[in-house]
C-alpha cells in the first residue's frame, strides 16, 4: 500500500524532468538554434558580464540537479558501480563544457560552437539516461 505514492512521486518527477528537457531543448532551438553558425551569431556579441548573468544561475541550478540525480544514482542497486562511478565525471565534464564554451565562442574562437553544440545534445541525452537508469524498475513495475 505504502508503495503507491513513491509511485506516483517517481511518475511525477519523470514527467517534471521530461517537461524541463524538452522545454530546454525547444528554448534552445528557438533562441539559438541547432547549427554552429547560429551559436556563432548569438554569442558572439554578448559581453562577459551579460553571459555571466545567465551562466551563473543556468550553473548553480544544474550543478544542485546534478548533486540530487547522483545522490539518487549512488543508491540505486541495479546500476553498475562502474555507472555510478562513470556517470559524475562525464554528466560534469558536459557541463563545464556545455556553460563553459560561451566565453570562448565570445572571445572569438569560433571552434567552440560545435563544441557547445555537441555538449548540450551530450548532456541532455546523459541526463536523460541516468535518469531512465535510476527509474527504470519503477517504470518496468509500472509498464
Amino acid at each position: 500500500m505504502r508503495e503507491r505514492p513513491l509511485h506516483f512521486l517517481a511518475l511525477a518527477f519523470i514527467a517534471l524532468v521530461l517537461f524541463q528537457s524538452v522545454l530546454g531543448g525547444t528554448l534552445f532551438w528557438r533562441t539559438i538554434g541547432f547549427n554552429p553558425a547560429s551559436i556563432l551569431n548569438h554569442y558572439h556579441d554578448k559581453s562577459i558580464h551579460g553571459l555571466l548573468e545567465v551562466v551563473a544561475p543556468h550553473t548553480l541550478f544544474i550543478t544542485v540537479a546534478l548533486m540530487a540525480t547522483l545522490h539518487f544514482l549512488s543508491f540505486t542497486p541495479t546500476v553498475s558501480e562502474k555507472i555510478k562511478r562513470a556517470a559524475p565525471y562525464l554528466l560534469f565534464t558536459l557541463l563545464i563544457l556545455d556553460q563553459g564554451s560561451v566565453f570562448m565562442i565570445a572571445s572569438g574562437f569560433e571552434l567552440f560552437a560545435y563544441i557547445k553544440l555537441a555538449s548540450f545534445i551530450l548532456f541532455e541525452f546523459s541526463l536523460g539516461w541516468v535518469w531512465i537508469l535510476i527509474f527504470q524498475k519503477t517504470l518496468k513495475e509500472l509498464a
